[in-house]
């Protein structure tokens, strides 16, 4: 597949080496470094950006795109194609400052939708200091997914996560995005 000579590029059409499929999720990695040497991320960069403008989904299609943690991806243009972007905050001061950075990013290329999720949070005092402080920076929260031991031991042993705590305000927070008319990930 010659993502930059092709017009557009639709779902079915993705080989399937390039795409992991489990009980009708699939997904794509693209512009990630896989080994050492491999250089400047830049061009995987701008792969990213025009897979990400070329791809066409169906009505019932939604795609979620997994950056790298930082603001990078901004800076090469990456999310010129999606529609919202979703950011996490876990509880530390550096992790506000980025969200804020991201959003001003966001705002600034004319990405309307912006959902911020709380992660690992212990407790509703600390999700409230933190959704009172991402306030102070004009930002709402849309949920929260608390700290659960469970995800670490899943991540441990390389097994799904279903069910508790963690998992079930995942999927919570994904009925409320999914709910909403503007679509995850590329314009369709």
């Amino acid at each position: 597949m010659m993502v930059l000579e092709q017009d557009e590029i639709r779902v079915a059409e993705i080989p399937s080496e390039y795409m992991l499929n489990r009980d009708g999720i699939a997904l794509v990695s693209v512009g990630k470094i896989l080994q050492s040497l491999e250089g400047c991320a830049c061009p995987m960069g701008v792969l990213s950006r025009e897979f990400l403008k070329k791809v066409r989904l169906k009505d019932n299609e939604v795609m979620i795109v997994d950056m790298e943690a930082g603001v990078e991806h901004f800076g090469r243009g990456v999310e010129t194609s999606i529609e919202g972007v979703l950011i996490v905050v876990e509880p530390s001061f550096d992790s506000l400052e980025l969200a804020q950075k991201m959003n001003s990013l966001a705002t600034g290329i004319g990405i309307k939708t912006t959902w911020v999720i709380l992660n690992k949070i212990t407790s509703e005092e600390l999700a409230s200091r933190l959704e009172a402080e991402l306030g102070k920076r004009n930002i709402g929260v849309t949920g929260c997914i608390r700290y659960d031991v469970e995800i670490y031991e899943a991540c441990l042993e390389g097994r799904p996560v279903y069910g508790r705590g963690a998992a079930e305000d995942i999927e919570e927070l994904l009925d409320i995005l999914l709910e909403e008319k503007s679509p995850l990930g590329a314009k369709g």
